[in-house]
């Protein structure tokens, strides 16, 4: 309303709206040259929803000749070009990835603002009602998405202003009642505590779109305008490219936003990503582990991966979610960059080899009791058709001794060299002989343990990023065969003693971290955590 009433009363903001417009409108192609062979893509899709928006916004401003320029291009460049497209099969029409979501939002919003105009728009409208359905199809009733949160962020937000668009113009709200859209607000609050992202894949920016108010508006999902309150307008088009504070000022409800209540863990199964903390809304000690489906689009060879933050500060990072172009996502050799590979994730290889672009894990178990959080991943041949690889991960969420607890279940079939990695948000100090240390960020810090059942060696290194950024690392390596085991601590506390991993004839294994001794006992499909104490 403000933007509207802007135009309305200030000539020299309508006039460069205007001029904005028809400069767009003049461009020779609305689509990225890196695609010769598309007739529609990201780019055309943007530049549509921002005509069609600005046509509506700035009718009366426009002289008639401007309006039927305007009108012939979105006939041209999308109607025409999209129903092309869509004739053809080109990929992204039955994709479930962000490109479809997108591609068929935008030009929908098209189909649905020209349908009394244009004869090709309402079969552009009923066409991209239908290629939606792909995408809808995956979202899964949790609501998660497995390209991460950059990539549901920029699908949302064409997904809902398309949806917004058939309510007002169509009073057909179809297109948002969709399995999972009332949960898939609460993806992005849990993988992205204290406002910084948790996510896993090529990209992970924080998907601060004005858009995502409408979640609340049609699904009742106070979360997520509490979310966006708290950390949407800490930046805008000018250091993002993204407007936020415009759509935030149009779509979201009234009244006071409201601290949400969350669960202490959370599980995406259909996706296998799991979100654990000590506290809600935002936590001081928080976790992610990631299982899934490797051969997802934008999905890294990550299997089991897990970060790590400490008040505040990402202390067990992830490389991979490095912003921009340098991850390689559209590359051929993509697999050959290092912030795709396992050895760049918190996770483990076998045998120096990469971990499996077509793997599935699956999360077997969580659980939360009175003084833990427990989950354990399983990750199916990531690692190798003859490797057992679960991960526990145990929260001890108390303040007293608050700590992450990772052991790695393996099972080789024959004699291999095994690898464990941490990447760390900080420098690294470590004592070899005990393979006990620390990692210091800017504010925060986490003590360390490791601990192998068979010989093992620990050390540190790094990596540099074409010398602008630096991973640094622990890196624990074993010759293993058979049933063994790693065991990682990450405390608050310094741990005073070597940790100790005691698997004993009867299947049971007891872990002893100073004081604290935790029990897991033999079941049925892996370890099931049996007692925590103190000594």
């Amino acid at each position: 309303l403000v933007i509207a009433d802007a135009i309305e009363t200030n000539d020299a903001y309508r006039s460069r709206a205007v001029e904005e417009l028809l400069n767009l409108i003049h461009w020779s192609t609305w689509v990225d040259p890196c695609h010769p062979k598309l007739h529609v893509d990201l780019c055309t899709a943007e530049a549509a929803v921002a005509a069609i928006v600005g046509l509506d916004w700035l009718w009366d401003s426009l002289e008639e000749t401007q309006r039927q320029q305007i009108l012939e291009v979105l006939d041209k460049r999308v109607l025409q070009a999209y129903r092309q497209s869509v004739e053809e099969k080109v990929w992204w029409a039955t994709a479930v990835n962000h490109w479809g979501a997108v591609i068929h939002a935008a030009c929908g919003m098209v189909g649905v603002a020209m349908r009394d105009k244009n004869p090709h728009a309402k079969e552009v409208y009923r066409l991209s009602r239908a290629g939606l359905q792909h995408f809808f199809n995956d979202l899964g009733k949790e609501g998660g998405w497995d390209e991460g949160l950059g990539h549901w962020g920029y699908a949302m937000r064409y997904v809902l202003l398309f949806g917004e668009a058939c309510a007002r113009l169509e009073d057909d709200q179809k297109v948002l009642h969709h399995r999972g859209m009332d949960e898939t607000g609460l993806f992005p609050i849990y993988f992205s505590p204290n406002g910084h992202p948790a996510s896993f894949g090529d990209t992970s920016p924080m998907p601060l779109h004005g858009t995502l108010y409408l979640l609340d508006k049609y699904f009742d999902r106070p979360e997520i305008t509490w979310w966006l309150d708290t950390y949407c307008l800490n930046h805008d088009v000018n250091t993002t490219d993204w407007s936020r504070a415009g759509l935030a000022l149009l779509f979201r409800q009234p009244g006071e936003s409201v601290a949400p209540q969350l669960e202490p863990v959370k599980a995406f199964n259909q996706i296998g990503w799991v979100a654990m903390a000590d506290a809600w809304p935002q936590p001081g000690f928080y976790a992610a582990i990631k299982t899934g489906d490797l051969a997802t689009n934008h999905a890294q060879r990550d299997m089991n991966s897990l970060q790590l933050q400490v008040d505040g500060e990402m202390l067990l990072v992830d490389p991979g979610n490095l912003s921009g172009e340098t991850n390689g996502s559209g590359s051929d050799a993509r697999s050959e960059f290092y912030e795709i590979q396992a050895r760049a994730h918190n996770t483990i290889t076998v045998a120096e080899e990469d971990h499996r672009p077509d793997a599935q894990g699956s999360i077997r178990h969580i659980q939360t009791g009175k003084n833990f959080h427990w989950a354990v991943c399983d990750g199916g041949e990531a690692a190798g058709e003859n490797v057992r690889f679960l991960r526990h991960v145990v929260m001890l969420p108390q303040a007293e001794h608050q700590m992450l607890v990772v052991l790695d279940e393996l099972n080789l079939g024959a004699p291999e060299r095994v690898d464990m990695f941490w990447h760390a948000g900080g420098q690294i100090e470590l004592d070899a002989d005990t393979m006990t240390g620390r990692i210091t960020g800017r504010h925060a810090e986490l003590h360390f343990g490791l601990a192998s059942t068979a010989l093992a060696s620990a050390s540190k290194g790094k990596y540099s990023f074409n010398g602008r950024w630096v991973d640094r690392f622990l890196h624990l390596s074993a010759g293993m065969i058979g049933q063994n085991y790693f065991c990682s601590v990450f405390s608050r506390e310094a741990i005073p003693s070597k940790l100790q991993i005691e698997p004993n004839e009867q299947g049971s294994l007891t872990l002893r971290i100073g004081k604290i001794v935790i029990v897991f006992q033999p079941g049925t499909r892996h370890l099931e955590l049996d007692d925590i104490k103190s000594d």
